[in-house]
């Protein structure tokens, strides 16, 4: 694992595989269930971590993050390990992350999101994360687990920020292309109106989809293994599915 230090904070990232270039952003939730070597077997994956989250530092009590703060610290990471340009995968979290970080950054080539409804008001999902934080301090377990994982002011602020975006902000007018992908039965999904709104929203825009029968949000990223033959497929579609080192 490599560490790049940024605005006096450790950002830790590693790199794996070759060919086009493929960020896996590591946040709120350890890519476990991934088999990375199904991406590193076409891609050069770059997995990385932003202030705040997973073995990156926090900040100092007092200390602000914001969103433009962390897609700063993956760009920096990215151009660290010798890419200036790449494509995105998320899930989630990270989802919502992998589409704003291409509007902010206009680096990515590609974006992969999945599990997050990417159309849509998004005003709702700042309180009830705030809901289901105070539930979460509530459980001294779940909340140790939670704390371990990453700062919750991080993931409290990104999801404040994300509540205030227009509509649809984060499939409309991309930079680039964008395939997404979620569970039958995601209740994340249910909660914003449904895959079937999503899917007939996203097919308007001419964005490919594809949604997995019996998983729930859950259920998805336990078996997110499922999605990557799909994922794959997509890539090997687009006329310049990714960029390789451009510095060493």
């Amino acid at each position: 694992m490599a560490t790049l230090t940024r605005d006096g904070l450790d950002l830790h990232y590693e790199v794996s595989g070759s060919g086009p270039v493929l960020l896996l952003t590591e946040a709120n939730f350890p890519w476990d269930h991934l088999d990375v070597g199904l991406l590193a077997g076409r891609f050069t994956v770059v997995t990385a971590s932003p202030r705040g989250f997973a073995a990156s530092s926090r900040l100092a009590a007092g200390a602000d993050y914001c969103v433009a703060d962390l897609a700063g610290d993956l760009l920096a990471v990215m151009h660290a390990a010798g890419f200036e340009r790449f494509s995105v995968f998320g899930y989630s979290f990270t989802g919502a992350l992998a589409p704003w970080l291409a509007r902010l950054t206009g680096r990515v080539d590609a974006v992969v999101s999945g599990g997050f409804p990417i159309l849509g008001d998004y005003s709702a999902i700042d309180p009830e994360v705030q809901r289901r934080t105070e539930a979460a301090r509530s459980d001294p377990v779940a909340w140790s687990y939670l704390t371990s994982r990453f700062d919750d002011r991080a993931a409290l602020r990104f999801y404040r920020e994300l509540s205030g975006l227009p509509p649809d902000f984060l499939a409309d007018d991309l930079p680039c292309p964008l395939f997404a992908f979620w569970g039958d039965d995601d209740e994340e999904i249910a909660a914003a109106g449904g895959g079937q709104v999503l899917a007939s929203g996203l097919d308007r825009r001419g964005v490919k989809h594809v949604s997995f029968p019996g998983y729930d949000h859950e259920g998805m990223l336990t078996n997110i293994n499922d999605a990557i033959p799909s994922v794959l497929a997509w890539f090997d579609e687009l006329p310049h599915p990714g960029r390789v080192r451009t510095n060493a």
